[in-house]
């Protein structure tokens, strides 16, 4: 599972029969952890209560922490291309392929764009992770 966590800032979201897969896997290790297997019972209400986060915001913080970090030069990627607008909002770049709209920028960007100001401007990783667990908390 943590290979899985490690490549998530690259393998997306586009590829969703993959996600789907992994996602099946949480729900049924969450009916296990609770014992409750009826049909009837909510599994995104289990989620909240054991305080798990899904696939998808884990994957999401991952995407949005690697972007912190290249964007403030802790990782060793060329940021020339990040470019804010003056609502610190990123640009986020043209795509004319499918693969590139899907590839790590565009969709991280977007993200990005959704945070609130207060966290897109954290110069601290611990600050950053801090204000986005506290923006994916139920």
């Amino acid at each position: 599972m943590y290979l899985v966590e490690y490549w998530s800032t690259i393998w997306l979201s586009w590829q969703k029969h993959l996600t789907h897969r992994i996602e099946i896997v949480q729900r049924s290790a969450t009916r296990y952890v609770q014992n409750d297997y009826h049909y009837t019972s909510s599994v995104t209400n289990m989620l909240r209560e054991l305080k798990w986060s899904t696939l998808e915001q884990r994957r999401n913080q991952a995407s949005l922490s690697m972007l912190h970090k290249i964007h403030n030069k802790q990782v060793n990627v060329d940021h020339s291309h990040l470019t804010t607008t003056r609502n610190n909002k990123f640009l986020i770049p043209n795509s004319k392929t499918e693969h590139h709209m899907n590839s790590f920028f565009p969709p991280a960007i977007q993200l990005l764009n959704e945070l609130l100001t207060e966290i897109k401007i954290a110069l601290t990783v611990p600050a950053f992770a801090s204000g986005l667990y506290k923006f994916y908390a139920f």
